[in-house]
């Protein structure tokens, strides 16, 4: 209890603006390496998998703030948005890597790779599915769309995980424990989601025929 408690305090102390200047740095060194040619043999292939598996460790740590708080009481959801920005950004990195670096922007490659390749499919539709999510991360978006309609759009971000998943998966194409980790880690995640709905639904429904 005392570890929750420190942990609680922290949090609240600590000002969001720290955590996208913490978050931002591993993206922005890695950038500085690509271009100082310092990421090794194959740099472009080591810059997109860098950022892209930061991309992936944020997204699924976005999704287990709901769980920690549930579980451990461990409460970080107001670094919850900016942990999802963050995970758009190292998004964004592996997506130009992809476009500009390694395919030099020939759209007909690409395209021909969307649609021949597995793991380019779902990472591009799991980069898609985040945009949405990071251009209504905002307190605007919030007002004028309306909570509930907001808060059914964020539930995106459980598709754009899967995809992300399915991305690291197919992409190595021998089987490798790191991906399948991510894999595991997300399948308790959704189950922990599907469980909470499912409970919400029922006490809803004694309500309604309680009245």
């Amino acid at each position: 209890m005392m570890i929750v408690t420190t942990l609680n305090t922290a949090a609240r102390r600590l000002p969001t603006w720290a955590v996208y200047i913490g978050l931002a740095l591993p993206g922005v060194l890695y950038v500085y390496w690509l271009f100082t040619n310092q990421l090794g043999s194959d740099p472009i292939r080591a810059f997109e998998h860098q950022v892209g598996e930061w991309a992936l460790m944020l997204i699924m740590f976005g999704l287990l703030i709901t769980p920690l708080r549930d579980w451990f009481k461990v409460n970080l959801i107001k670094f919850r948005r900016s942990i999802g920005l963050m995970a758009f950004f190292y998004t964004m990195l592996h997506l130009v890597a992809y476009l500009v670096f390694d395919q030099g922007l020939y759209w007909s490659e690409i395209w021909k790779d969307i649609v021949k390749r597995p793991y380019i499919t779902f990472g591009m539709v799991s980069a898609v599915l985040m945009l949405p999510l990071a251009v209504t991360s905002n307190n605007i978006s919030i007002r004028k769309m309306g909570p509930q309609v907001w808060n059914k759009l964020h539930r995106l971000v459980y598709l754009a995980a899967v995809g992300a998943v399915m991305h690291y998966l197919l992409l190595t194409k021998t089987w490798e424990v790191e991906p399948a980790v991510y894999a595991v880690i997300l399948a308790v995640l959704l189950g922990h989601r599907v469980r909470k709905v499912r409970t919400k639904r029922g006490g809803a429904r004694k309500r309604a025929s309680v009245g």
